[in-house]
């Protein structure tokens, strides 16, 4: 009997044993050789990841590990995970990124999370998407005051407080570096069949003032604004009716040939002039006659002025004789305009002087040609609710014509 119980015992420490042995098979499963990779924005180009900070937390153990710095890998950034155990994992990663959105600069925090990622020996190759911002949009003229004032005796004001406002409509920061200002050749209110015809290729301009930078020094943040001013001074000091635009951030400025012809230079820093018509001190038309447009300028002045002439021919008819005719100017290719808008004059108007995919309509300030309730009135670009500018590429529908301008104080 004794016996039998000794074999029975040492029977069933054999089963513990080997009970405790196969224990083994539930260490955890230590995966090698993962990857996360970071996905850019596709409506950016040329991304630079400029920090990183990343965690990979085990939904079941609370552990937390630090990911490495991600390396480029074609369009997007890659991770090399660390060995880690199979399991959940919710990965958080922040940082900066710079890159091109239609040719221009800009830069963004982003912060992106994705919960209950299965990481296994089959499932290593993990993706995270950072599109946690928008750069939908980009720059806008968001107003035109072309007009001027008027002094208190209700005469013209010829000091040239006019100016334009270029502004972010994105969620993200843009560099202004390289931005030019455009004016039309042509006019609104006068249609020709001009030949060649190169409207659907290019914005056929007669000056060219370009924002100066080295590519990132002229930082505007979301929903910011540049006022770029045709005389950046205090103009209330001639005219009691105008406007100190001496916080302009740009202003034209020209070199007279005309001595009878001189433009004051402010304390404001000068664009950079590329080309003008006019030899003596440039101004917007004050009726609405030409359009404008803001372009990245993609090449450089000298190059520009090389390969980018113009030359348009027409015939004038005038009381029944026709008379061959040309204009020589320059061309800025439609693939470099950012946003166009198109001035006119209502009674006045015959078409538009860009392609439609530039800008489709037209707006005003001034119901008849010379309209002396024109003064003192601007083109402003409609807002959204959420304070979005409207930009539909139609004028007619995203500007408000005779509007109060933003920077005349009653």
């Amino acid at each position: 009997m004794k016996k039998s119980i000794f074999w029975s015992l040492m029977m069933l420490l054999a089963v513990s044993v080997s009970f405790v042995s196969c224990s083994s098979d539930d260490d955890p499963v230590i995966v090698k050789n993962g990857s996360l990779t970071l996905e850019m924005p596709i409506n950016v180009s040329d991304v630079v990841l400029n920090s990183f900070e990343g965690t990979a937390t085990n939904v079941q153990t609370g552990r937390v590990t630090t990911l490495p710095m991600p390396v480029k890998t074609g369009d997007d950034y890659v991770i090399t995970i660390p060995e880690l155990e199979a399991g959940a994992y919710n990965i958080a990663a922040k940082g900066n990124i710079s890159f091109l959105k239609d040719g221009v600069a800009g830069k963004t925090d982003f912060e992106v999370v994705s919960n209950g990622v299965s990481l296994s020996e089959t499932v290593n190759a993990l993706k995270l998407a950072v599109n946690s911002f928008q750069a939908e949009g980009g720059f806008v003229i968001s107003e035109i005051f072309f007009t001027g004032t008027t002094t208190p005796e209700g005469n013209q004001y010829s000091g040239g407080d006019a100016y334009i406002v270029i502004s972010n409509n994105s969620d993200v920061t843009l560099y202004a570096d390289s931005i030019a200002v455009l004016e039309s050749e042509f006019l609104t209110t006068t249609k020709r069949d001009y030949t060649p015809d190169v409207m659907n290729e290019a914005f056929s301009t007669d000056a060219v003032y370009m924002i100066p930078g080295n590519g990132t020094s002229v930082a505007v943040e979301p929903g910011k604004s540049l006022v770029l001013a045709i005389n950046a001074i205090n103009h209330k000091e001639a005219n009691p009716n105008s406007i100190d635009l001496t916080g302009a951030d740009f202003e034209f400025y020209d070199e007279s040939s005309n001595p009878r012809f001189t433009d004051p230079d402010g304390a404001t820093p000068n664009l950079d002039k590329w080309y003008c018509y006019t030899a003596t001190v440039y101004g917007f038309h004050n009726r609405g006659y030409r359009s404008y447009a803001i372009a990245k300028m993609q090449t450089t002045k000298e190059n520009w002025l090389e390969n980018y002439a113009y030359k348009a021919e027409y015939v004038l008819t005038v009381a029944g004789n026709a008379y061959p005719m040309s204009t020589n100017t320059f061309k800025v290719p439609n693939a470099w305009i950012l946003d166009a808008v198109n001035l006119s004059v209502e009674s006045e108007f015959q078409w538009i002087v860009t392609s439609a995919a530039l800008d489709a309509g037209w707006t005003y300030c001034g119901k008849v040609d010379r309209d002396q309730t024109r003064y003192n009135k601007a083109v402003v670009r409609k807002q959204d609710a959420n304070g979005k500018y409207i930009d539909t590429n139609n004028s007619t529908n995203d500007f408000e014509p005779e509007a109060q301008p933003t920077l005349l104080k009653d």
